[in-house]
């Protein structure tokens, strides 16, 4: 798995506001998110089922709130990832952003191992 600084950097991605990295079991990798034991439930237990719906296909959730700082959750690898977005920008660009970030650090780990 990626090294926990290459995690982080999905603070940086034009967009994020918070994000959280939950294993397969529900254990934080790393987070900057407000209450992170409780979202990490969230992304751990939402992640699984839309798993199960979704298998591979699967890129990405949204959940839509009312003062849109929407909530994604993406598979990462054996991970889930959980971004709450910043308002001012459109939830493509921020999918788009994430599925890059998240692409390039699975081709670099596939690279060094």
């Amino acid at each position: 798995m990626s090294t926990l600084k290459e995690l982080i950097q999905i603070a940086n991605l034009t967009g994020v506001d918070q994000y959280i990295f939950v294993d397969q079991k529900g254990k934080i990798a790393t987070h900057n998110i407000q209450d992170p034991k409780k979202t990490a439930d969230m992304v751990f237990f939402c992640g699984k089922h839309l798993h199960a719906i979704g298998k591979t296909r699967l890129s990405h959730v949204i959940f839509s709130r009312k003062n849109q700082k929407d909530f994604f959750i993406f598979p990462f690898g054996d991970y889930y990832l959980g971004v709450i977005k910043k308002k001012s920008i459109d939830n493509f660009v921020l999918t788009e952003n994430i599925i890059k970030f998240t692409k390039d650090l699975l081709e670099l780990e596939k690279k060094t191992q």
